[in-house]
């Protein structure tokens, strides 16, 4: 259709944060789309028209077979019946083809691809904190099922609701025309419907929105079972997921149940009420048609149009059921899609501009919820191209540290700087493009080796993937591996959170990703913890030689892999309680030597290593 156009599904949203209240959720979503919708509004209107003079026809066809002198009849209604084949035979198929066309081109794929888009967008960037408190099934749960559900909700609206009101409109006229009191029993029909929905409709969604939560629950059960795999076999499946998965399960069927049954109810008063419809207006056609007041023509007309009301009636009472589910889904959604964000990152931030590396951590303060601080009015400064060790005892704060320079949670006070540029001024984005990571967590995307690393750089061609590759000596094994696919090298899948490959072979890949993003600061964090001592050392010097012009942070529990540090902190109780190179630490004989100690079982005395120049 030239004069409409498929929404552009992956354009940047809204610029407006998706409101809490139901109807602001709903247009949020639906605005840009209001040409769509109002194209279905008309169609909608002219089948609905169309529609009932089926019913005239049917009325008038019997006034003109009843008719003795049938050529004179033929001669004086043709001109009316010939109207009325072409607005049914003609008009009314290209009016439900333009409808059908609309859904099936541009709502269905279109519409509901764009506002799954803008949820995911949305939600991707929340704050960190927002992902550690929900299960990542019920998430992407709700981003895919809830624009769906809003879709289903407008388009059941104008299906069903507006088409049975403009159908009852134009029956109450034509019903209306023939007799007044043929419209009585349809009257008498829209009250009861109305009562009908009055009484129902507050259970039908109670029952919904619980129906919804339990599925939701359901699926973030079986997420959860699939993403540990490995500890479901480990620990039998009796002994992990068994249990909450039928646990969830039967909750849902009971919630599933019980809306059905709030549904069965519904349907059966309407079923009846529709029987009242056509027998009541079969009586007063017949009384009418008795006393001479209407033709039969008219009874004829009357009966095939309240009918249909009945069977519409229906439709729509199953339409009505699965709006208000669909609007329990929303609700459900909306928790998540429009979830205040307590991210303080201005969009339009300017970007931070490092290249030198300084970092400077001045008097933080920072504290979980309803736990004693981790810091407070702590201090750090980090030279440009130092390379700084950190080392503590779990909970110390190491992590934390980190979590704060990447503003993955916000300090409390203070200030923290990246070669003079307060990171609480810059945008996250740019922030975080200043800085590679390597987490002792490997975090692989089910993609292609190539595409995994590209993370760290998109613009990167093969050449200097392979350079990198080379450098962090993973050439080897990455030229080997092939998928069940028969793809091998770059283009091998790396299947879910890297699970065909060793540990090593992910944190080496993670190590290929860091180096090839090029930025003046990089962030080791248990960075060669899967790695065997040998291929620790192999490593360990590549990267004395990697990362020689750069500001590295490096985090770990393996003491091993801080010997070369120019600096190291220990860190307890977030306050830093020594510090200096390995071999003075080791002199201080505090508790960087009694960890050396525990771990090498050797005296420090026997070890002589430098420092990285």
């Amino acid at each position: 259709m030239v004069w409409l156009r498929r929404p552009v599904i992956t354009a940047p949203p809204p610029p407006a944060v998706p409101p809490a209240s139901l109807f602001g959720f709903c247009y949020y979503f639906l605005a840009e789309h209001r040409t769509i919708f109002l194209w279905l509004f008309l169609c909608g209107l002219g089948v609905a028209c169309a529609d009932a003079l089926v019913a005239v026809f049917i009325g008038k066809m019997v006034g003109f077979v009843g008719q003795a002198d049938r050529w004179a009849a033929w001669h004086e209604r043709w001109p009316v019946l010939l109207i009325l084949l072409l607005v049914i035979g003609l008009v009314r198929p290209f009016v439900i083809w333009i409808d059908l066309r609309l859904r099936n081109a541009f709502l269905i794929p279109g519409v509901t691809s764009r506002m799954r888009w803008i949820s995911y967008w949305r939600v991707t960037r929340q704050s960190w904190s927002f992902f550690q408190g929900d299960s990542p099934g019920r998430l992407a749960h709700w981003v895919m099922q809830t624009p769906g559900a809003l879709r289903e909700v407008a388009e059941a609206t104008i299906r069903a609701v507006w088409y049975l009101s403009m159908y009852g409109l134009m029956s109450m006229v034509l019903l209306g025309s023939a007799d007044w009191r043929l419209t009585l029993p349809v009257l008498a029909w829209f009250a009861g419907f109305a009562l009908l929905l009055r009484a129902f409709v507050p259970r039908l969604r109670s029952r919904a929105d619980e129906n919804a939560e339990r599925y939701s629950r359901l699926m973030a059960e079986l997420v959860d079972a699939y993403g540990n795999i490995l500890t479901v076999k480990l620990f039998g499946v009796a002994a992990t997921v068994d249990g909450p998965v039928r646990k969830a399960l039967l909750a849902h069927d009971d919630a599933q149940a019980r809306h059905m049954e709030i549904v069965t109810g519904f349907m059966t008063r309407l079923t009846l009420l529709n029987t009242m419809l056509l027998l009541g207006t079969a009586a007063i056609g017949a009384f009418l048609w008795l006393h001479q007041a209407i033709s039969a023509e008219a009874v004829a007309m009357a009966l095939p149009l309240v009918w249909q009301v009945a069977n519409t009636g229906g439709w729509v009472a199953w339409e009505v059921a699965g709006i208000y589910q669909n609007l329990g889904e929303i609700r459900q959604g909306m928790s998540v899609i429009a979830a205040p964000n307590d991210r303080t990152d201005d969009d339009a931030a300017p970007s931070l501009e490092a290249k030198r590396g300084r970092v400077a951590f001045d008097r933080i303060s920072f504290g979980y919820a309803n736990r004693p601080p981790v810091f407070q009015n702590f201090s750090l400064d980090i030279a440009p191209g130092e390379k700084l060790g950190i080392v503590g005892r779990s909970g110390a704060g190491k992590s934390t540290l980190v979590a704060l320079l990447l503003r993955l949670v916000d300090i409390q006070s203070g200030t923290i700087r990246i070669d003079g540029q307060d990171i609480q001024t810059v945008s996250a984005e740019s922030l975080r493009a200043r800085i590679g990571v390597v987490t002792q967590d490997v975090s692989l995307f089910h993609r292609s080796i190539r595409d995994n690393l590209l993370c760290g750089k998109p613009d990167a061609s093969d050449a200097e993937l392979l350079d990198a590759l080379d450098r962090a000596q993973a050439s080897a094994f990455v030229a080997a591996i092939k998928d069940e696919d028969g793809h091998g090298g770059l283009d091998a899948i790396v299947g879910e959170r890297g699970g065909k490959l060793s540990g090593g072979q992910r944190q080496r890949l993670m190590l290929v990703r860091a180096l090839i993003k090029d930025v003046p600061i990089v962030i080791l964090d248990e960075a060669t913890s899967a790695l065997d001592s040998e291929a620790e050392q192999a490593i360990g010097a590549e990267l004395d030689t990697l990362l020689a012009d750069k500001t590295v942070i490096s985090i770990a529990h393996r003491l091993s892999a801080l010997v070369r540090m120019d600096r190291i902190l220990v860190i307890d109780e977030g306050r830093v309680i020594e510090q200096g190179t390995h071999s003075g630490l080791l002199s201080q004989n505090g508790l960087y030597a009694r960890l050396w100690r525990q771990q090498t079982a050797m005296s420090h005395d026997d070890v002589t290593l430098s420092p990285i120049n």
